[in-house]
């Protein structure tokens, strides 16, 4: 595995309560391991290196883990044992437990930032180095690492592009009343300072003619662009701005659920 460096932590992280619930894996795992797993990912967020489990730049031991989350020596023992009996997690060869959800999805954002910065476009990355981090990290490994075990969410076979749900065309049937609350929480995504203006209502009634989904999309997409200008050291000031960014996530989302849908036919 190829650790990626953590950048400064982010107050939030992508998670995906459908492909929580609907994970056989998980599912088998009892209450108490999920939780302790949810504590985990949570200190993995915050690792020196982003998706593996440690804390001051160390792997914690049963004793040290049971005193992050809150429990016993003996407990955590066996709700870690559980984890890894269903294929939960993963191990590096250096013996840090990795989620390797997180670690693609690091190395993705990553991919855009560099991208943003050289001024390059990051859904036209070269299509092998896509094609190489969509068989994910558990085939990249370190001397001596543990084979890794299945994803431990349902979409992480194929990477955090495919919906938990079919896509259809919004248009323009948005009712006024949520197309107001639309233009309110992409204006908080950005932290735009300002009032909405008519040009970024413009812009929003523009994507959702053309047929994009707001949170697939729209939301997502501006994500990927507030994370490029904020590498950068720079800010998103209008809707407008990231119109051409939006536009590049979402054809590369949809090339891949397209080669997700022919993959699974």
């Amino acid at each position: 595995m190829t650790a990626t460096k953590s950048s400064a932590a982010k107050p939030w992280m992508k998670f995906y309560p459908q492909d929580w619930r609907a994970d056989e894996k998980l599912r088998m795992c009892s209450l108490a391991a999920r939780g302790l797993w949810m504590e985990m990912l949570a200190i993995m967020h915050r690792s020196d290196r982003y998706g593996q489990l440690l804390v001051g730049g160390n792997v914690p031991t049963p004793a040290q883990l049971a005193v992050q989350a809150g429990s016993s020596e003996t407990e955590v023992e066996a709700l870690l044992a559980e984890l890894r009996n269903a294929g939960v997690f993963s191990v590096s060869g250096a013996g840090a437990i990795y989620s390797r959800r997180m670690i693609r999805d690091e190395k993705r954002a990553q991919n855009a930032r560099k991208n943003g910065k050289s001024g390059g476009n990051p859904s036209l990355s070269k299509t092998k180095n896509n094609h190489a981090s969509d068989k994910g990290e558990d085939n990249v490994q370190d001397k001596g690492e543990v084979k890794a075990q299945r994803p431990e969410t349902r979409d992480q076979k194929e990477e955090s592009y495919k919906p938990a749900i079919p896509i259809s065309p919004e248009r323009d049937s948005v009712p006024i009343g949520e197309f107001d609350q639309r233009c309110r929480a992409l204006a908080q995504i950005i932290n735009l300072t300002r009032p909405i203006a008519a040009s970024d209502r413009a812009q929003l009634q523009a994507w959702i003619r053309e047929g994009f989904h707001f949170e697939y999309h729209v939301i997502e997409g501006a994500k990927v662009v507030v994370a490029r200008e904020e590498a950068k050291g720079g800010s998103v000031r209008s809707f407008k701005y990231l119109d051409g960014g939006i536009r590049d996530y979402r054809a590369e989302w949809l090339a891949e659920r397209n080669r997700l849908n022919g993959a699974a036919a």
